[in-house]
């Protein structure tokens, strides 16, 4: 079986209209989201209703949860505070009420999901280093772990203790290793390269790709701050 992954979203329909684009002449239909359809884009109700209607799996992430926990929200920046506000003003009630449905971890066969980490679900965490890997895979006997948050592609490996930034291309991964995989962010990558970034993970070949695209992020841009959004979430996407 072969999945596209996607994170971190993030309201960018642009970045997503592309990717889907990809994944139709890679005949990829079966899709994994791992939270953070909404925040910071333009486009919140299109993006989270194509990820409620198409994912197979489907986790909750940091900005939906600050739709529904103040304690989240609280933790915003006051730009990422003032694009919630605005998200939770425009949602579709119909979309409000299917995030409070959305699980913080789902698992398939081998394979766990999750936003930030595998464990201390509820915290968000970043995964970022090798006691926060430890901790996840101590919290699942899963062989493939699959989280975001960061919106940089990366990968952790349990038994040779390796780790890494992933470039665009394949990561051939070994039978028997467990790993924690990052597809990067779709909608607002952090890593120095604009373009977008999703995971396509092949269970039977034991492969992870990193797949990056141009999209047009200027028009992307554009429509953030037509609704008045702050000015730097446009840029960052330039």
């Amino acid at each position: 079986m072969r999945y596209a992954i996607f994170a971190d979203i993030h309201g960018n329909l642009e970045a997503l209209e592309v990717a889907l684009e990809c994944a139709r002449r890679r005949r990829l239909s079966h899709f994994q989201v791992l939270g953070d359809s909404l925040g910071y884009g333009a486009n919140p109700n299109e993006c989270l209703e194509w990820a409620l209607g198409n994912a197979s799996l489907h986790v909750l992430g940091n900005h939906e949860a600050a739709l529904l926990r103040k304690e989240i929200r609280e933790r915003f920046n006051g730009w990422a505070l003032e694009a919630i506000d605005w998200t939770g003003a425009r949602l579709k009630p119909p979309l409000l009420a299917a995030i409070r449905e959305l699980p913080y971890i789902q698992f398939h066969g081998n394979i766990a999901l999750a936003h930030g980490t595998l464990h201390s679900l509820e915290a968000f965490h970043y995964l970022l280093d090798e006691v926060g890997a430890f901790r996840s895979f101590l919290a699942t006997q899963s062989l493939f772990g699959f989280v975001g948050h960061t919106h940089v592609p990366s990968y952790f490996a349990e038994k040779s203790k390796t780790r890494g930034v992933l470039a665009q291309g394949v990561l051939k991964l070994k039978a028997g290793e467990r790993y924690l995989l990052n597809p990067g962010s779709l909608g607002q990558p952090r890593d120095g390269d604009l373009r977008l970034s999703f995971g396509i993970f092949d269970e039977d070949e034991l492969t992870f790709e990193i797949v990056r695209l141009p999209y047009d992020n200027k028009k992307a841009a554009g429509k953030i701050l037509a609704e008045g959004l702050p000015a730097f979430l446009a840029r960052r996407l330039l």
